[in-house]
Formats: C-alpha cells, sequence, structure tokens
C-alpha cells in the first residue's frame, strides 16, 4: 500500500517492507531542518564552513505577497488564502 501496490482481499494493508519504508520516511523528516538540509549534518560544528548560500526568489511566493498587500492595506486579511497559479507563456510574456 505505501508504494502503490494494489490490496487484495484478504492480503493486509500494510507489510513489512511497507512498514519499514514508512519508518524509514518518518526518520528522514524528522532530521530535516527547515532549511531542507538534515540536521545530523548541518549542525554538525565539522560541518561550519561546508554549505553555500545562494539569494533566491520563488516568484509565486511573490505573486502571493503582492496580491495580498490590497487586502492587509485594507485590514481586511482576516482569513484571507491567496491561490497562486502559474500563467500560461503567451499570458506572462510581457510581465517581467
Amino acid at each position: 500500500m505505501f508504494l502503490g501496490r494494489i490490496v487484495a482481499p484478504g492480503d493486509p494493508l500494510w507489510t513489512d517492507d511497507d512498514r519499514d519504508w514508512a519508518m524509514a520516511l518518518m526518520t528522514y523528516e524528522a532530521d530535516l531542518c527547515t532549511c531542507g538540509q538534515p540536521r545530523s549534518e548541518s549542525m554538525n560544528a565539522d560541518n561550519e564552513f561546508a554549505y553555500a548560500a545562494e539569494p533566491l526568489r520563488c516568484h509565486a511566493c511573490k505573486a502571493i505577497a503582492r496580491g495580498s498587500e490590497s487586502f492587509a492595506s485594507a485590514n481586511d486579511a482576516a482569513g484571507l488564502f491567496i491561490s497562486v497559479t502559474k500563467r500560461t507563456r503567451r499570458a506572462h510574456a510581457g510581465h517581467s
């Protein structure tokens, strides 16, 4: 089931392999820092200079921020959720 197998009548929903994979995923995710790197490596003092940072902009997040500015300035942001969709090439060709 965990790896997408079809469960036939009488088969267990979770096999031993399914449980092993699920536990491995939980262990991996529990070790992740908010930056996406494994804490066991990224917080090791031996790796102080082992990482390089590069500023990148998420253009989808930027569009969400732009879209919410008008609501925030009007004090109408309570419960606001901004949905973002990718435009087609033709629709955004003239935008920067």
